[in-house]
């Protein structure tokens, strides 16, 4: 794929993201929320467990990243070391990514988990306040999401014969976090977007669009 087909088809997939979260906001996201509110189909300990995996891939991305690179420098050449390190550096981009969209979104929360913040459900609060900080601020774009496709993204370029494996889990954390009303349905559309093209990206500047090697 060359650079300037790379470039249209992450423009194709930020105008589609874009058009998708504008009718989720007006169409989909409320209703929703309230029927998790009211539908609640499983016990909360069942949805937990894909968010907290992606709390794992975090802790795990900021633990190793020194001795990847540390590893990377005194031997490199490794196809695994190599994804390795793009997935930490992907994992780290996207959540730095994320929260600076958090910030400029500065969208309400489905329901109140923490701080007593304002949401849809709690107090009827819906919308976003650009560029307000704090906790209740912070539902847009999922950051679950974001981390969990940056890193997936690197794996199914990298290791693309596990690509089944990818999808299951991205889709299981992203269905998880709006079945839990931890977000949005736009604010995981967005999270899985901006996380995929980051890990794309990322993938791309590690040069792991070769062939996979055989085992």
């Amino acid at each position: 794929m060359t650079q300037r087909t790379l470039l249209i088809k992450s423009a194709i997939a930020l105008i589609t993201g874009a058009i998708l979260v504008v009718v989720c906001y007006w169409v989909v996201d409320r209703p929703v929320a309230w029927f998790v509110h009211d539908h609640r189909m499983c016990p909360r300990e069942f949805w937990r467990w894909p968010p907290i995996l992606s709390g794992w891939m975090k802790d795990a991305a900021l633990l190793s990243i020194i001795p990847l690179i540390l590893w990377w420098a005194c031997k490199p050449g490794s196809r695994l070391q190599t994804v390795l390190l793009a997935g930490t550096t992907a994992w780290i981009v996207a959540a730095l990514l994320k929260q600076f969209s958090k910030v400029a979104a500065g969208r309400y929360w489905p329901e109140t988990w923490k701080e007593h913040n304002p949401s849809l459900i709690s107090s009827g609060d819906y919308g976003f306040n650009p560029f307000h900080f704090g906790a209740a601020f912070e539902s847009f774009p999922s950051g679950h999401a974001a981390v969990v496709c940056a890193v997936a993204a690197v794996l199914w370029i990298g290791y693309p014969r596990g690509r089944w494996l990818y999808g299951v889990i991205c889709a299981s954390v992203c269905v998880t976090l709006v079945g839990m009303n931890y977000h949005f349905v736009s604010d995981v559309i967005a999270g899985g977007i901006l996380g995929s093209i980051t890990g794309i990206y990322i993938s791309r500047l590690f040069r792991l669009h070769g062939p996979e090697p055989s085992p």
